[in-house]
């Protein structure tokens, strides 16, 4: 009963911290306000994270490693065949799976991913060490696929792919009522829309 009590708890408080850190940024996020939202004391959030900072670590981690495992999994099955398109697919369907598969429980996550890509140092350091991996990893595919692009283009063509989904995630629903689309996405909808806009950015050889 305790360990279940113990889990749920962390579970809360990860929940809160996540909308909290998605509104607010971290510099505007207090422990204060995460302990209300969550219902616990500053005992348990100092038991299970420490500080604000390592709370942030935990928050990120809960997402980036089932998702990179994912990733670089899709991306071992897929990168001899040096397909630029499977490549893609290998990077976007992950992500957009696991948002989806929360339903509308995962109505903040989008908004806390894209937040992270806008937090100045120390923390978007942070941020970066659970993705530099995949990020590394995701270049060197591409190398295979385009072995005469410089390496400033190959760093270039991923962080706009990033951005990318940053911007689906982050904006889809208004952009749907925008242009009267009244439909829900799907992951594999959303990843063929950004892999075809990609493949005509990112030049084959």
């Amino acid at each position: 009963m305790k360990s279940r009590n113990a889990a749920a708890t962390k579970q809360q408080i990860l929940d809160a911290a996540e909308h909290h850190f998605a509104i607010y940024g971290f510099a505007g996020t207090s422990l204060r306000g995460i302990i209300k939202d969550a219902k616990v004391n500053i005992a348990a959030v100092a038991y299970h994270f420490g500080n604000k900072e390592e709370l942030l670590n935990a928050v990120i981690e809960r997402f980036a490693v089932p998702v990179v495992d994912a990733q670089l999994r899709k991306l071992d099955e897929v990168q001899a065949s040096h397909d630029l398109k499977l490549m893609l697919e290998a990077f976007y369907l992950p992500p957009l799976t696991l948002i989806k598969s929360k339903g509308k429980s995962a109505r903040t996550l989008p908004l806390f991913l894209g937040r992270l890509q806008t937090e100045p140092e120390p923390i978007f350091s942070i941020v970066d060490k659970h993705f530099a991996h995949c990020r590394r990893r995701f270049i060197d595919a591409f190398r295979l696929c385009m072995p005469s692009a410089t390496e400033s283009d190959l760093q270039w063509n991923f962080e706009f792919m990033l951005s990318l989904i940053v911007c689906f995630l982050t904006r889809q629903n208004e952009i749907r009522k925008r242009y009267a689309d009244p439909q829900d996405w799907t992951p594999e909808e959303a990843a063929e829309r950004m892999i075809r806009f990609c493949e005509f950015g990112m030049h084959k050889d």
